[in-house]
C-alpha cells in the first residue's frame, strides 16, 4: 500500500495563539479523517500561546524554516549495499538486477566507502594485467565462491598469494621458470604437476575439471602452507572466473565523489547534477549512511511538499519556499491576498473573528467531536483573537463556537479569559524587538510594504517605560528593512482601545489614515483593537 504523503499545516510568521492553535486543531481533524498531517510553526510562540499549550498539556509544534523540496521528499532509488570484500562476480549479479546499474560499497556500519557501476567492473575485466596486484588482496572465500570450489587443504590464514596466476600447461620439468614463490597455479589431475608446483613455492593450487588429488599431495601441501581447492570448471573457465573473484573495493570509485545529503534542497543540487555526466549520485544521512541514489529522472518527477495554510493567505506572511509547495487548502478569516495556486483548492474564508471559529465549525459540520484539549485550544484561540468578543471583528458565530468548545473542554469562559490575560499581558521583561514581533504581520498595500505588530497589555506604567525605546526601534527597523509604514498596536482591554506607536517614510500618513494628531509618533485610538478591520483598511485607503 502506498504511503500517504505528509501534509504540512501551519499558520503565519510571528505566530499568535489563533495561528498555532488552529494549525494543531486542523491537523488533528485531518488525522481523524485518515490523512498523515502534522502542525508546524513559522516562528517563536508568544507567552499567551505558551500558557494555552501548557494549560491543555499540548506540545509546541516543530519549527519549519522552509517548505522547499528536499531529497527526502523524493522516491529516490534504493540500491544494493555491497561490502568492500565482495567479489566482482557477486557484485555484477547484484548490480545487473537494478535499474540504475550502480551500487554503494559500505562498511560494517553501513557507512559509504565508495560506489561501483557495471562499467567499472567490465573495465576491470579488460585490464587483465592490473589484476595481479588485485589478487594479492582477494579473500580465499571469494575464489571458492566464484569457482564453486571445494577447499581440500589449507585455510584463509595460509592463503597469501603473490598475485600472479599461471596455467600449468607444460610438463613438470619445464614448470620451474614460470612458477614463483606465492603463485596461484591452475593444474589438472596430473600428480607430478601438482607436486612440482608445491615444490616451486606455489601458495595455491586450483585443481580444474574435478581432478583427483592424492593424500600424499595434500600432506605435502599442508607442510608447505599451500592451499589446494578443486572445482568442476575447466581450466579456461577458471582462468576467466578467477579475475571475477577480485574484491569490489579494488574497482570502486572512492575519491572526489559527488555525494548529496538526504536533506539537501533540490534547487541547490540540480545545477551540479545537470552539468555533470554521472548516472546517479549517492545520498547519505547525518551518519554518512547511504539512503539511496538520486538521478536526473527524480528532478523531472519530483513531488512537492503538500501544505495547508491556516490564519493567513498572503505569501509575504507565509513560509519560505511556498512557491515550491503544493497548496491543498487555505482556512482563513482575513482579506484575500495574492497567493497563486497551480490548481483549484479548498479555500474556506469567513468574515469571523478567528480562524479557530472556522476550524471549530468544520468539526461540527463533520459531526466529529474534538478531544477536550483540542476543544480547549480552539476556545482559547477564539477568546484571544476576538479579545474576549470585544473586537469589532467578533461575530455571533465566534461566541457560539467558543461556547460549544468550552462545553467540551469543561471551561469557564470568563475565568479562563482572565487567566490568559494575567499570564500574557506583561511587557516589562520584553525588549523592543520581542514586543514588535510578538504578533507581527507584513502587508503590501498598493505596493507599499507595511508592517504591523500587536500585543495586549493593560499595564500603563510598563507601556510608558517601553514607549521611547519602541519608537526608536520602529524608526530604525523602518529604514533597515525598507518599510513604508511600521506600526505597533498595544491593545488594552481595560481601556477598550489601543495605543498606536509608529514610524513612517512619508510624514502624515498615519495621522491622515485615522484623522488624529500624532506629533510624537504615538496615539491612543479608543475602541480600536482589530488590526484587520480597524487598522489595515484605513492605511490601505490612504496609501492608494
Amino acid at each position: 500500500m502506498t504511503k500517504k504523503p505528509l501534509i504540512y499545516i501551519f499558520g503565519h510568521k510571528n505566530p499568535d495563539t489563533d495561528s498555532i492553535c488552529s494549525a494543531i486543531a486542523y491537523a488533528e481533524l485531518k488525522r481523524v479523517q485518515g490523512h498523515q498531517a502534522k502542525p508546524f510553526r513559522l516562528g517563536k510562540i508568544n507567552k499567551e500561546t505558551e500558557f494555552v499549550l501548557n494549560y491543555f498539556d499540548l506540545p509546541v509544534p516543530d519549527y519549519l524554516p522552509t517548505i522547499r523540496t528536499q531529497i527526502s521528499d523524493l522516491d529516490i532509488d534504493l540500491v544494493e549495499h555491497l561490502s568492500p570484500q565482495l567479489s566482482l562476480r557477486t557484485a555484477w549479479d547484484k548490480i545487473k538486477s537494478t535499474n540504475i546499474k550502480v551500487a554503494a560499497v559500505v562498511d560494517e556500519n553501513e557507512t559509504l566507502q565508495g560506489i561501483v557501476t557495471l562499467s567499472d567492473i567490465t573495465s576491470r575485466f579488460m585490464d587483465i594485467l592490473s589484476n595481479t596486484e588485485a589478487l594479492k588482496v582477494t579473500p580465499l572465500k571469494n575464489i571458492l565462491k566464484t569457482l564453486d570450489a571445494q577447499l581440500l587443504a589449507g585455510s584463509e590464514k595460509q592463503f597469501k598469494p603473490s598475485g600472479k596466476a599461471i596455467i600449468a600447461a607444460m610438463t613438470p620439468d619445464g614448470m620451474a621458470p614460470f612458477i614463483g614463490q606465492g603463485d596461484i597455479v591452475l593444474v589438472g589431475n596430473r600428480k607430478d604437476s601438482q607436486l612440482k608446483s608445491i615444490e616451486e613455492g606455489a601458495n595455491c593450487l586450483i585443481i580444474t575439471c574435478g581432478g583427483s588429488v592424492d593424500e600424499d599431495v595434500l600432506r605435502k601441501a599442508e607442510s608447505n602452507n599451500c592451499v589446494i581447492m578443486r572445482t568442476v570448471h575447466d581450466t579456461y573457465t577458471v582462468a576467466l572466473l578467477l579475475n571475477q573473484s577480485i574484491p569490489v573495493e579494488i574497482v570502486m570509485a572512492k575519491d572526489k565523489l559527488a555525494v548529496f545529503h538526504i536533506n539537501d534542497y533540490i534547487d541547490e543540487i540540480k545545477d551540479e547534477m545537470l552539468q555533470s555526466r554521472h548516472r546517479a549520485y549517492p545520498v547519505v544521512d547525518n551518519n554518512n549512511q547511504v539512503r539511496g541514489f538520486i538521478t536526473r529522472y527524480h528532478l523531472i518527477s519530483k513531488k512537492d511538499k503538500q501544505a495547508i495554510l491556516v490564519d493567513h493567505n498572503e505569501a509575504s506572511q507565509s513560509i519560505d519556499g511556498l512557491e515550491q509547495a503544493q497548496i491543498l487548502e487555505i482556512i482563513d478569516h482575513h482579506r484575500i491576498g495574492g497567493i497563486i495556486t497551480g490548481s483549484p483548492i479548498y479555500f474556506k474564508n469567513e468574515a469571523v473573528g478567528s480562524t479557530a471559529t472556522i476550524v471549530s465549525g468544520l468539526y461540527l459540520d463533520l459531526k466529529i467531536e474534538p478531544p477536550a484539549n483540542i476543544a480547549g485550544i480552539l476556545c482559547a484561540a477564539i477568546i484571544s483573537d476576538t479579545m474576549h468578543f470585544k473586537s469589532p471583528t467578533s461575530t455571533g458565530k465566534d461566541k457560539y463556537m467558543a461556547d460549544k468548545m468550552a462545553k467540551i473542554a469543561k471551561l469557564d469562559l470568563d475565568a479562563f479569559s482572565r487567566q490568559m490575560l494575567d499570564n500574557s499581558s506583561s511587557i516589562r521583561s520584553m525588549g523592543p524587538e520581542e514586543i514588535l514581533y510578538y504578533d507581527f504581520k507584513e502587508f503590501f498595500l498598493n505596493k507599499h510594504k507595511v508592517g504591523i505588530g500587536q500585543i495586549t497589555s493593560s499595564n500603563i506604567s510598563e507601556l510608558e517605560a517601553a514607549r521611547q525605546g519602541l519608537i526608536h526601534y520602529l524608526n530604525d527597523t523602518l529604514e533597515k528593512q525598507d518599510f513604508h509604514v511600521l506600526m505597533m498596536i498595544i491593545s488594552d482591554p481595560m481601556r477598550e482601545g489601543s495605543e498606536i506607536l509608529f514610524a513612517e517614510k512619508e510624514k502624515g500618513i498615519v495621522s491622515k489614515a485615522f484623522n488624529t494628531d500624532s506629533a510624537d509618533s504615538s496615539m491612543f485610538l479608543e475602541g480600536v483593537v482589530s488590526r484587520k478591520k480597524q487598522i489595515v483598511p484605513f492605511l490601505n485607503t490612504v496609501l492608494q
